[in-house]
C-alpha cells in the first residue's frame, strides 16, 4: 500500500492533519480495490474475477482467488525480469541449486569419510535372499475366529482356546479346507476351505504376513492374532524368482541397502552427542511460515532460534530457506496442519542436514565452482527456453502500447490460456521466491472477498444478451 507521507512544521502541523487523514483514508479505498501487485503492475478485482471466469467450473472461492493472484505475481515477475535480460542473468537461481551442491557434497562426504562398507559375500546373499524372499508369493489357507472389540477377557479366552483346538486337529492330520469350511469366520475365504489366492509381501497384515512368509509349504502356523481376531495358516504353494535368477542385480540392491544403513548409522552417531533440542514455541514458528512462505525475515525474527544443539542452532530462516527450495504448496500444506510430534521429527531431520554437510565442509569437502556453474547455467537456459515456449518473453509491443502494457498482455493471454485449460501450468518452484524477492510482490487477501462476490454475481446473472437479440430471445 503506497500512503502519501505529510511533513508538518510549526503551526502548519494543526492545519495539515486533517489532510493527512483524508489522503489515507483515500488510499485505503483506493488500494482495497488491488488484489495483487507486483513490479509497478497491480491486478483489480474486476481484472481477477474476469480471469477466474474464463473457466466456469472453477467455484467462487477465496483459494481459487489466491491462487490466480500469485501467478500472475509470478508471471509479471517473470515477464518483467525476461523484458530487461532476455536472459534472465538478474533471477537468483540459488535456491534451486543450492540443495543440488549440498546432494554433491554428501555424496562426496560419504565416499570419503563415511566410507560404508558395501561387500557382501555369497553366503550373507544368501541370508538376506531367505529372509526378504523378494518378489516372492505365497498361495495360503486360514482359518479365522473373531473376537468381539468389547470381548470380555473370559469370552477371548473361550475364542483362543476354540483356535488352538483346531490347529491341533489340523497339525494331526485333520483336512484343513473342511476345518476353515465348518469353522472359519472369513466369509471371503471359508467357502473356498480359507483359500487366500496368492499375495505379495505387505498385502496381509503385519502378523498375518510374518506369519504366513516365515512358514515352509505344508506347515502350519501357531495360533496368530491381528487386529481381526485369531488365525491358523497353512502354506501351500510359494513362487518367485531363485537367487541364482536375480543374483547380481540384487546383490546390487543389497549393496545400496548395506550402504544405507551404514551412512544412517554414521549420521546417528554424528548427531546423537549434539543434543539435539526443538525450543519453545517452534512449532507454532514452523506452522506460520509453511502457510506463508512468501514471508520476509529480517533482524530478530530471522535469527529466532528453532532448534538448538551443542555448537550450534537451526533459526527461522534456516527452515524457511529450507521449505522454500526443498518443498512444494502439498508439502507445505501438511507442515502446516502437522502435529508436535510430527513438526519435531521434521525440525530434527532439518537441523540433521545442516550439521552434516557443516561436517563435510569441515572435511574441506566442497564442488569446484565450475561445477556449480555449470548446473547453474543448464537450469537458467531451461528457463529461458520455458519462457519463451510461453510467451512471456520480451516482445514487440503493439502499436500505441507502452512496454507496461505489453508485459500485462503477455501475463494476462499466459494466465487464460492455463485457466482454459489451453496451456500447461509453468511452476516456477523455489524461483518464485526469488523473483519476489528482487521486486516488490504482494498480495491484499483482504480484497479477495469483492471477487468472491463479483463471481458469485456473474453466476446469478443471466447470460448477455448478443448484439441486436431481444432480451426474450436470449432467455429461449
Amino acid at each position: 500500500m503506497t500512503t502519501k507521507r505529510f511533513i508538518a512544521l510549526g503551526a502548519l502541523a494543526t492545519v495539515m492533519a486533517a489532510s493527512a487523514c483524508d489522503g489515507l483514508d483515500q488510499a485505503m479505498s483506493a488500494h482495497q480495490d488491488v488484489v495483487a501487485r507486483a513490479a509497478g503492475h497491480e491486478l483489480t478485482v474486476d481484472q481477477t474475477a474476469e480471469l477466474i471466469a474464463q473457466n466456469g467450473r472453477l467455484m467462487p472461492e477465496p483459494e481459487v482467488v489466491d491462487a490466480v493472484a500469485n501467478l500472475w505475481v509470478d508471471y509479471v515477475l517473470l515477464a518483467h525480469a525476461a523484458n530487461s535480460d532476455p536472459t534472465l542473468g538478474s533471477v537468483d537461481l540459488g535456491p534451486l541449486v543450492d540443495p543440488i551442491i549440498e546432494q554433491q557434497i554428501f555424496q562426496r562426504y560419504n565416499e570419503q569419510v563415511i566410507k560404508p562398507d558395501t561387500s557382501i559375500t555369497d553366503e550373507e546373499l544368501l541370508q538376506i535372499y531367505q529372509r526378504e524372499q523378494p518378489g516372492a508369493q505365497i498361495r495360503a489357507r486360514h482359518i479365522l475366529l473373531r473376537v468381539a472389540p468389547d470381548a470380555t477377557p473370559a469370552q477371548r479366552d473361550s475364542v483362543l482356546a476354540l483356535a488352538r483346538d483346531l490347529r491341533a486337529q489340523a497339525v494331526a492330520g485333520a483336512n484343513f479346507a473342511k476345518l476353515a469350511e465348518e469353522h472359519s469366520q472369513d466369509p471371503g475365504s471359508a467357502r473356498q476351505g480359507g483359500d487366500l489366492g496368492f499375495f505379495s509381501r505387505g498385502q496381509m497384515v503385519a502378523p498375518f504376513d510374518e506369519a504366513a512368509f516365515a512358514l515352509g509349504i505344508g506347515e502350519i502356523s501357531d495360533v496368530v492374532e491381528t487386529p481381526f481376531g485369531y488365525h491358523i495358516i497353512k502354506l501351500e504353494e510359494r513362487k518367485g524368482p531363485t537367487l541364482a535368477e536375480i543374483k547380481d542385480t540384487f546383490r546390487e540392491q543389497a549393496r545400496a541397502n548395506k550402504a544405507m544403513r551404514a551412512t544412517q548409522d554414521f549420521i546417528k552417531r554424528l548427531t546423537d552427542s549434539l543434543e539435539i533440542k526443538v525450543q519453545e514455541g517452534a512449532y507454532a514458528i514452523a506452522r506460520d511460515l509453511a502457510t506463508k512462505p512468501n514471508t520476509k525475515l529480517s533482524g530478530r525474527a530471522a535469527s529466532r532460534v528453532l532448534v538448538e544443539y551443542k555448537g550450534g542452532s537451526f533459526t527461522a530462516k534456516d527452515y524457511l530457506d529450507f521449505v522454500r527450495a526443498r518443498t512444494n504448496p502439498g508439502t507445505r500444506m501438511q507442515l502446516a496442519a502437522a502435529g508436535d510430534s510430527d513438526l519435531e521429527s521434521v525440525l530434527k531431520a532439518m537441523t540433521q542436514n545442516k550439521v552434516i554437510i557443516a561436517a563435510a565442509r569441515k572435511e574441506g569437502i566442497t564442488v569446484p565452482e565450475t561445477v556449480r556453474d555449470s548446473i547453474e547455467s543448464g537450469i537458467r537456459s531451461q528457463l529461458v527456453q520455458a519462457v519463451e515456449e510461453t510467451g512471456l518473453a520480451k516482445a514487440e509491443a503493439k502499436e500505441g502500447e507502452s512496454e507496461k502494457q505489453a508485459i500485462e498482455r503477455r501475463v494476462n493471454d499466459f494466465l487464460v490460456a492455463i485457466i482454459r485449460g489451453e496451456q500447461e501450468l509453468l511452476e516456477l518452484g523455489p524461483i518464485s521466491f526469488s523473483l519476489r524477492s528482487g521486486h516488490a510482490g504482494e498480495i491484499f487477501e483482504r480484497s479477495f472477498p469483492a471477487v468472491v462476490r463479483k463471481l458469485q454475481e456473474r453466476q446469478k446473472s443471466p447470460p448477455a444478451a448478443p448484439p441486436g437479440a431481444t432480451q426474450e430471445e436470449s432467455q429461449q
